[in-house]
């Protein structure tokens, strides 16, 4: 079974693909051009790691934010399961880092960080529609507050 089944909001965090222990989680466009997961099911032994990992599946709350940073493609267009472990392991180097996501990578970080974040890391929102930079959520984003 695919998690969007189970997931019918994925906003394509990508924070799945680092639940899952076998790494048979890839991250595909659908028709609309959205972020989705593929799970490739011959290498899947539906342990649910990658459900467990979902921010929309296990809600997490998010600290509010006053401030949104501008648009930038390149931190839309980002391999974000790579971008967590980095910050992941810079966080526990005891390093103050930074990361820069929209509310749902914050999210997926949060989950995959097991719903906390560390006092050593710095986090800037970004807006979340590049074509209207001055909304910060998607019309379905549930970290928003409508």
């Amino acid at each position: 079974m695919q998690i969007v089944d189970r997931i019918k909001n994925c906003n394509g965090c990508e924070a799945c693909i680092l639940g899952c222990k076998y790494a048979c989680i890839k991250i595909v466009r659908d028709e609309q051009g959205n972020k989705r997961p593929l799970i490739d099911e011959s290498g899947c032994n539906k342990c649910n790691n990658c459900v467990l990992y979902c921010p929309m599946f296990n809600p997490v709350e998010l600290p509010e934010f006053e401030d949104f940073f501008e648009y930038k493609d390149e931190y839309y267009e980002r391999d974000m399961a790579k971008v967590y472990r980095e910050t992941i392991r810079s966080v526990k180097s005891g390093t103050t880092t930074e990361f820069v996501g929209t509310l749902c990578q914050i999210a997926g970080l949060k989950s995959v960080m097991g719903d906390r974040l560390s006092c050593d890391l710095r986090i800037f929102p970004l807006y979340c529609d590049p074509d209207n930079p001055k909304r910060p959520e998607c019309e379905t984003c549930p970290y928003v507050a409508k």
